[in-house]
């Protein structure tokens, strides 16, 4: 009888260990998903209905316009857009965001711009610190940039004084390395160009 009881103990612990061993990954998972550390930053990938990597041909036309007028695309073959979505816009505690800017790399968005006034500079950082946890990094600590960074993506607050205003950057880092990779191509074809057209 004995020896019964403590197979069936047996069967029923090595049991319990492996279902806890094979849910142990999905608590994980579930810890990215609440706020308070950098993972949830990975898990939100930007902001609202904004992701980094979505293309932007999935927003509204509507609610999209050229940065400044400006229809060019930038030296890294970018366009820049301002975003408006009057919900986005209040990101709670009495806080407004003076614009959204969005900046895309082949239909893809590479950054999303937080543009905000310098009075509000305490409630943003108090808003992220909630969100995603302790800043990664401060590359000085004597000026206000505070930066999160995860392997897929970086968040970067910055804010002057003397300008008044202040801007959080989200930025995809797997769209950054393609358009990384994208200049050097066209610096190789280039180079390449100028020493055939020596020949």
């Amino acid at each position: 009888m004995k020896t019964s009881q403590s197979s069936a103990v047996h069967s029923l612990l090595t049991g319990l260990i492996l279902v806890i061993a094979c849910l142990s990954p999905l608590s994980g998972w579930s810890q990215s998903s609440k706020p308070g550390s950098v993972e949830y930053l990975n898990f939100c990938n930007g902001i609202g209905n904004l992701l980094l990597g979505q293309n932007i041909k999935d927003l509204p036309a509507g609610n999209l316009s050229y940065l400044d007028g400006d229809s060019r695309i930038d030296q890294d073959s970018c366009l820049k857009y301002q975003y408006h979505d009057e919900n986005l816009m209040a990101l709670g505690d009495s806080l407004s965001l003076d614009a959204i800017g969005l900046r895309t790399y082949r239909d893809k968005i590479v950054n999303i711009y937080l543009f905000f006034k310098i009075r509000d500079a305490y409630k943003v950082l108090s808003n992220f610190l909630k969100a995603y946890g302790p800043c990664t990094s401060r590359p000085d600590d004597y000026a206000d940039i505070y930066n999160w960074d995860t392997n897929q993506l970086s968040l970067s607050l910055r804010y002057e004084v003397k300008t008044d205003l202040g801007v959080a950057i989200f930025t995809s880092r797997d769209l950054e390395s393609r358009i990384t990779a994208n200049k050097t191509n066209q610096g190789i074809s280039t180079y390449s160009q100028s020493l055939s057209a020596l020949r």
